[in-house]
């Protein structure tokens, strides 16, 4: 899916499917490779890069029907025009070219607002305008710094298709969210995407709640003090209670899957269990 030619047998394959799908039949692979002039070998790559990127989805079982998700229709209606790094970015948790593209501008605009603010010296400000509001005060220059490397991160985990690696980074994907649903609505205002697509978009986005470790990270922003903060582990037994450690000491603790390294090696000692 990078040349010419490619895109021209993505795009077929992916019309093939919708139709397979509109029939409730499976993908004729080989009448298809026929008809495009291809082997078999290269269209069965071209479907394995079409799942890979999130635009189509082919079961095990050669009876299997497949399935054109909205990404793909996107991927048609485009003519093939998308960016490689869009395709490549959460395709499997976001179904959607627009809300992909909008996250990958928004963590490079979160990282660089925040790097510009930490070089002019108001890096503890701009990271107490991210935090839960409750927590702002608590915000020094270390917390600050180490924000900030909580979100270079986790648009590192991001794009390797991880999960946050611990709470810091989940407080710092709220705020990705809003500065992508403020983008969408800048492309809205400008005549690039409709409100319609908007909406799509904004909705998807949601997808990325499925990443989380503590999927109810939104209700920190309505904790009234930070001592009310959850105290808990990142076990399993906790997870599956929603019992994580919310309080500000305990927002470097890498969860449990991801390795206590890089600006999460510190922490080791001075957080315990």
């Amino acid at each position: 899916m990078v040349t010419m030619e490619s895109d021209r047998v993505a795009i077929r394959l992916l019309r093939a499917v919708a139709v397979a799908q509109l029939a409730g039949e499976p993908l004729d692979v080989s009448g298809l490779a026929a008809e495009l002039n291809v082997d078999q070998p290269e269209l069965q790559r071209e479907i394995e890069d079409a799942s890979a990127a999130g635009l189509m989805v082919v079961g095990d079982q050669l009876d299997a029907v497949p399935l054109l998700l909205d990404a793909g229709r996107q991927y048609i209606s485009r003519d093939g025009r998308v960016p490689e790094e869009v395709l490549r970015f959460l395709p499997r948790t976001i179904d959607d070219l627009n809300a992909r593209q909008a996250l990958l501008e928004g963590g490079s605009l979160l990282v660089h607002e925040f790097r510009a603010a930490l070089l002019e010296g108001s890096g503890i400000e701009h990271a107490a305008d991210l935090v839960p509001p409750t927590f702002a005060a608590a915000v020094d220059k270390r917390l600050a710094l180490d924000l900030y490397a909580a979100a270079v991160a986790l648009m590192a985990r991001l794009s390797a298709g991880d999960h946050p690696g611990c709470m810091g980074e989940e407080i710092v994907a709220v705020q990705l969210l809003e500065v992508t649903r403020m983008l969408l609505e800048r492309e809205a205002e400008k005549g690039e995407l409709t409100e319609q697509e908007v909406a799509a978009a904004a909705d998807e986005l949601r997808g990325l709640f499925g990443l989380f470790v503590d999927d109810h990270v939104l209700a920190m922003f309505e904790v009234e003090k930070p001592a009310h903060a959850p105290v808990g582990g990142h076990g399993r037994s906790n997870r599956r209670q929603g019992a994580v450690d919310r309080r500000v000491e305990a927002w470097f603790r890498p969860f449990e899957g991801t390795l206590p390294t890089g600006y999460l090696a510190h922490l080791i000692d001075d957080v315990s269990d």
